[in-house]
């Protein structure tokens, strides 16, 4: 099954001056908004242009309100969050980045605020607390209020490779190479810091992975090949095992825009 649209899109979120959506499968034309823009990928990296610039790929970006400018989902899956210029968060991060230019890259992605399994709920589920939640810690990081460093830079090492590589690339050795550890006090390391097991992290990064395979027009058999599952059986079997719902009935279930009005941020 393909999910058959472009652009795909999930819920879009709507709070009093925020809103937000995860968006896949699409070239935009040139257009702009007279808001505030955060686009954060949720897999490798996007491509972006503005009028008077070429093409070039980023994992998190900041667009000041009136830009024109296109953006390509480069077959991945972005969170997109509009901020109305006139709400403070929206004005401190303007005088925090973009002074004098129309945009901004941090040097942050979104596995700052969320590991994959938090992000996989934000996908799969119309959950506005989820978005809110992810929203909320992405908008105090930029603001300066806190920050989100681990304690161990070689788990936040070890979690970046497996953000940013294909899961059939992955593998024990290549994380304990990255780290200078052995393969067994790695996991243990892992597991210390952030209380789940490697192996688990890096299975719900291959779901993730997958689903942003779906969104981005994947077929559920291609995806899960190409998230490292033996077939689409194995995939569809894990996505029920630890979130519930089976890969097509996502793409089902997604097959209208939703519009969610909620509560104040």
């Amino acid at each position: 099954m393909r999910h058959g649209r472009s652009p795909y899109t999930s819920a879009f979120y709507a709070w009093k001056g925020a809103s937000a959506v995860f968006f896949s499968s699409c070239l935009t034309p040139f257009h702009q908004h007279d808001v505030v823009q955060l686009v954060l990928d949720t897999q490798e990296s996007f491509r972006f242009r503005t009028r008077r610039s070429g093409w070039n790929s980023y994992r998190s970006l900041i667009i000041r309100e009136n830009v024109l400018h296109q953006l390509d989902t480069n077959n991945s899956v972005q969170l997109i969050i509009y901020l109305d210029t006139a709400t403070e968060i929206a004005q401190a991060i303007r005088a925090e980045y973009l002074c004098n230019d129309d945009v901004y890259s941090p040097p942050v992605n979104i596995f700052h605020f969320a590991d994959p399994g938090q992000l996989q709920l934000a996908l799969l589920r119309s959950d506005p607390m989820l978005v809110e939640t992810l929203m909320h810690r992405i908008l105090t990081h930029l603001s300066r209020k806190i920050g989100v460093a681990r304690d161990d830079e070689r788990v936040v090492r070890i979690e970046q490779m497996i953000s940013a590589t294909p899961p059939t690339e992955l593998s024990m050795s290549l994380l304990a190479a990255e780290v200078c550890l052995s393969e067994s006090r790695v996991r243990a390391l892992f597991r210390e810091v952030t209380g789940i097991s490697l192996y688990r992290y890096i299975l719900l990064n291959k779901l993730r992975f997958a689903t942003n395979r779906l969104m981005a027009g994947d077929s559920v058999s291609g995806a899960a090949v190409e998230a490292g599952f033996t077939d689409s059986s194995h995939f569809h079997k894990m996505m029920v095992q630890l979130f519930g719902m089976s890969p097509s009935a996502f793409l089902k279930e997604n097959l209208l825009h939703d519009f969610v009005v909620c509560e104040k941020v």
